[in-house]
């Protein structure tokens, strides 16, 4: 069927629609974002909220709070943020400076996602100083995937999070697919015991895709740098 290769309907299409009718927040009329400390931020994980983590992908690969869920603020950021956490969920923003948070903050606005606690004042550098642990996602490149696979190809899994219509259009040989907005309910299916090597087109969702895998518990897991498209200009 023609629908079958069509992304899912995200989860807050049924609420934007009402809010396209109502009209949304004007910006002036979203509350101030609150400044949050290394302990507020580690206080707030605890009680259950969510650090999302809008920085490029390669500040995030890096370094960053072990949980974070990654959505870039260069793309399609709030289209993602509610497909992959809902509506409901409490956020704290991690975010370049303050006006990026407050950039963050209305585009999430925009969509129906409106329980923003704050965000982390100094970001990466006042968790270091805070004496607290950060985390980080291996990046691999093509001609590294390549010689892995060569090498140890029975322990390497190659994820690709493209929409279905995408892989069938073109894909890298044995790669397992699972569309990104499908990943969360799908984790059951990967195997944690390899490493689990994610792509997408170029580079965007994979790392999202990488944050919700670390979340689930996969440690063993790279990005591949430039996606299918590195891998197409390789060939």
């Amino acid at each position: 069927l023609v629908a079958d290769n069509l992304p899912c309907r995200p989860e807050y299409f049924g609420r934007d629609v009402e809010l396209n009718r109502t009209g949304a927040e004007p910006r002036d009329a979203l509350p101030a974002l609150k400044a949050l400390t290394p302990d507020d931020v580690a206080r707030l994980q605890e009680a259950g909220s969510v650090v999302l983590d809008t920085r490029p992908a390669m500040e995030f690969s890096v370094a960053h709070i072990p949980g974070s869920i990654h959505i870039d603020l260069s793309g399609q950021y709030a289209s993602w943020a509610g497909r992959v956490l809902g509506l409901d969920r409490s956020l704290i923003l991690m975010v370049d400076d303050q006006e990026h948070a407050r950039e963050a903050q209305l585009r999430l606005a925009r969509v129906g996602i409106e329980k923003v606690r704050g965000y982390l004042e100094g970001g990466v550098t006042a968790w270091i100083k805070g004496g607290r642990a950060l985390n980080y996602i291996p990046q691999i490149s093509v001609a590294e995937l390549k010689e892995l696979r060569d090498r140890e190809g029975d322990h390497i899994a190659l994820l690709d999070v493209r929409e279905s219509a995408e892989h069938s259009a073109g894909a890298i040989p044995n790669a397992i697919s699972i569309p990104l907005a499908q990943l969360e309910s799908r984790v059951a299916e990967l195997d944690k015991s390899k490493l689990i090597v994610v792509h997408c087109k170029g580079g965007y969702r994979s790392s999202i895709a990488t944050s919700l895998l670390r979340r689930h518990g996969f440690e063993d897991i790279a990005n591949l740098t430039g996606g299918y498209d590195a891998w197409a200009a390789a060939a």
